[in-house]
């Protein structure tokens, strides 16, 4: 009878573990014409860049259900007409989350996508210290160790010299990209 109890709570744990992610994209989609406005000072050391916004998306090095598909998705939108004037002042980060790659792994990722993207690779102890900062949710995946479960956010950051100040938060399925673009365009158009 204890073994109907443990396989039980093991089903509904990874249930709850799988399921919560995609019931938070489309609670916060539904709520939020898939972005939310934040507007909070952040203490991110490891944004190292003098463009006006970062572009910020955590990740990790091989992810094909989640990273792969939205940095395509954002190379497309990078490299479009309509966002052509905007790329001098638009950064875009990859941040890994495996620290048991080597370093160089996540700006090689990132630049697959697009030779302008750049991908940022963190210590374990830095990486404890993001969930703090972007509420981000990442988990070893129960079935398999190579893979990591995490959330898939993008975030829009304003970069004003040694402030920086996460100004949104999109859900990436489906990106809005009209949305992100207007964004950027009343950044862009502060001085």
């Amino acid at each position: 009878m204890t073994n109907i109890y443990k396989r039980i709570a093991l089903v509904s744990t990874l249930l709850l573990f799988f399921m919560m992610p995609l019931f938070q994209s489309l609670l916060f989609d539904a709520d939020t014409q898939g972005s939310i406005e934040i507007n909070k000072n952040i203490d991110a050391k490891f944004i190292q860049s003098d463009k006006k916004i970062i572009l910020l998306f955590f990740g990790y090095v091989g992810c094909a259900d989640i990273c792969t598909p939205l940095l395509q998705e954002l190379s497309n939108l990078y490299t479009s007409k309509e966002f052509e004037i905007h790329q001098k002042d638009v950064e875009v980060l990859f941040i890994n989350l495996t620290p048991e790659i080597d370093a160089l792994q996540p700006d090689l990722f990132a630049k697959f996508f697009n030779k302008n993207f750049n991908g940022v690779y963190l210590s374990k102890k830095e990486i404890l210290t993001l969930d703090r900062n972007f509420g981000l949710f990442f988990s070893q995946d129960l079935s398999d160790a190579t893979q990591l479960n995490h959330t898939d956010y993008l975030y829009l950051i304003q970069n004003d010299k040694d402030i920086k100040t996460v100004k949104s938060i999109y859900t990436t399925h489906p990106l809005k990209t009209k949305k992100l673009i207007d964004d950027i365009i009343l950044i862009s158009s502060k001085k």
